[in-house]
């Protein structure tokens, strides 16, 4: 007796490979190709400046330096953002070496693009991030001492502008022979606004407000406006600059009227971070030179590390500089404070 295949057999099967072959194409969405010829597939998830993150079923969540990569496909649009500032929603298809292409069909004609032109893939929402850290020093015996600060730092970053603020307060007092005296009392106000008129070069307005009993400072005042140069800008690395001018107003109780000038500003910005972001140095500078008196001017320095012990919580050792040509009476040039604490970022 002849056998024959059944209709329904067939019909059977053209389904299984229809299933078969629409799996592959959810498995083979987006593809990236490196140098060495090797291939990562799954879902271009970002690229943040250094490393394009991969989220691939069979190997999970795959980091591969941008420089590394030959090119790369898309299954559908993604957002790109180039140097000059273009943001792209495009689907994605392989180019030459060292170049995506446009897939035809899209909003824009198709066209190759150098990956080198490319700064972000998919960026995060802009949203409020910061960090708060709070010190502290307890001594009991001889000497009774206690010292307690927090700090609080704020920024929004967008493609367009920048907002920073930050916000601090430290007290400190001693007991010794049954005598108690403040050692500590200050706090600070900073805030600045920043608008990108290229990806590297911004304008600024600022605000420094302080007050520092033990200094008799009952206010200094340095608000200013300039322009400001972005140098690097990556997760692990950033530098920026400013130049601009700034009015500084100091109020000394122990002044018969206070202190105010116009002077220039020129600042700078530097934070490097090691060992895959645990630990990060960072350093900031102000200097307010008058422009009506060479011999006055103001010196705001910092400088620190954070390790991290957690995912969120760090530990930061600080050193502040401050520097007045014209301080008080009885009070020095050169102010310092050491400061070591437990912060949490958020």
């Amino acid at each position: 007796m002849l056998s024959r295949r059944s209709p329904s057999g067939l019909a059977i099967f053209g389904m299984t490979c229809l299933v078969v072959a629409a799996g592959f194409s959810r498995v083979f969405g987006d593809v990236v190709t490196l140098n060495n010829g090797d291939q990562v597939t799954g879902t271009i998830a970002t690229y943040d400046g250094t490393n394009l993150t991969i989220n691939s079923v069979p190997l999970g969540s795959v980091n591969v330096a941008l420089k590394d990569v030959k090119t790369f496909s898309t299954d559908g649009p993604i957002k790109i953002v180039l140097q000059d500032g273009t943001v792209l929603n495009e689907k994605i298809a392989d180019g030459p070496a060292g170049e995506i292409m446009l897939v035809p069909g899209g909003p824009l004609a198709q066209q190759n693009i150098p990956l080198s032109q490319v700064t972000k893939i998919n960026p995060p929402p802009v949203m409020w991030t910061g960090s708060i850290v709070a010190t502290g020093l307890w001594a009991l015996g001889n000497t009774n001492s206690t010292q307690f600060g927090i700090n609080l730092d704020l920024s929004r970053v967008s493609d367009q502008d920048r907002i920073t603020a930050s916000a601090g307060y430290l007290f400190g007092s001693e007991k010794v022979n049954g005598i108690e005296s403040t050692t500590q009392d200050n706090w600070f106000l900073k805030g600045e606004y920043d608008y990108f008129f290229t990806p590297k070069l911004f304008g600024y307005a600022n605000s420094d407000i302080e007050e520092d009993r033990i200094l008799d400072l009952r206010l200094r005042v340095t608000p200013g406006v300039g322009l400001g140069y972005q140098w690097v800008e990556r997760p692990d690395f950033n530098v920026n600059t400013d130049l601009g001018a700034a009015w500084v107003y100091e109020d000394y109780s122990t002044l018969p009227k206070p202190n105010e000038n116009v002077s220039a500003r020129v600042a700078y910005h530097v934070d490097k971070s090691f060992f895959d972001g645990n630990v990060k140095i960072f350093n900031d500078l102000e200097y307010f030179p008058s422009v009506q008196n060479v011999s006055v001017y103001l010196l705001l320095a910092d400088a620190g590390v954070r390790v991290a012990m957690t995912k969120n919580m760090f530990s930061e050792l600080k050193a502040q500089v401050n520097y007045d040509s014209k301080p008080g009476p009885g009070t020095t040039r050169t102010d310092q404070k050491y400061t070591l604490g437990v912060g949490w970022t958020f």
